[in-house]
């Protein structure tokens, strides 16, 4: 079964905290991608960082799927498709969802966005 969500990271600059040093972007929205979907969110942090390269989640919700599951994450910057990866949370460690249960998720994570993938996000390098 194969479960996707969508991080919408468009205009963040914005949001950008100017005082800091660190340049950051940041969501707090969950675009669902797909009809029906069987998770619901609750908090969806989303947090990258250009200088490092990371890409740190918090996210509550709720599941309604069971068994084993892979997750399409995609980042989008200024609505251009930044990156994109296909993760297996048996293979990760989001070991919390392998396999995935019906019943409250909690997740906290994060992972490397290769600078390749964002040569095209004005201003990310």
């Amino acid at each position: 079964m194969r479960f996707a969500f969508t991080t919408l990271i468009s205009a963040l600059l914005a949001l950008a905290s100017f005082a800091s040093a660190e340049r950051k972007l940041l969501s707090q929205s969950l675009a669902q991608c797909q009809e029906n979907s069987s998770f619901s969110a609750n908090l969806f942090d989303v947090l990258f960082t250009p200088d490092d390269g990371k890409l740190r989640f918090n996210i509550t919700g709720v599941s309604t799927v069971e068994g084993n599951i892979t997750i399409d994450a995609k980042v989008y910057a200024y609505g251009f498709l930044a990156y994109e990866n296909s993760l297996d949370p048996c293979e990760t460690d989001l070991l919390g969802l392998c396999p995935m249960q019906e019943a409250p998720i909690d997740l906290r994570s994060n992972f490397d966005v290769p600078k390749e993938a964002l040569k095209e996000v004005p201003g990310a390098l």
